[in-house]
């Protein structure tokens, strides 16, 4: 299966665009962006192995790794994003949107 996936960071406004595609136990992965900081992520993630990615700790991820890696933001949404893509492709997780809202009122 492949699935694409849109992501709008929000204050950065750089859009990326990830393409996932199962190909039996490995994912393959397109991500496109303007951000240079996304694009050395991508290059470190053309293919993943889809039970390392999904089942593993946050801590041990290798998305949040390199994410760790090449990222200056802790809030960047793109490597969440991967992994929604990944899981989806792979048939792990519903293709459902993740939304954060802002309010104005105190938590």
């Amino acid at each position: 299966m492949t699935v694409t996936l849109n992501v709008d960071p929000g204050a950065c406004r750089i859009p990326t665009k990830i393409r996932a595609v199962q190909d039996e136990n490995l994912v393959r992965l397109d991500i496109e962006s303007e951000c240079p900081m996304v694009k050395a992520m991508a290059e470190k993630l053309k293919v993943i192995d889809m039970m390392d990615c999904l089942v593993t700790p946050i801590t041990e991820n290798p998305i949040m790794i390199v994410a760790g890696e090449t990222l200056k933001h802790a809030s960047c949404p793109v490597p969440l994003a991967i992994i929604k893509a990944a899981e989806a492709c792979c048939d792990m997780a519903v293709k459902k949107d993740v939304i954060l809202t802002y309010s104005d009122s105190s938590i």
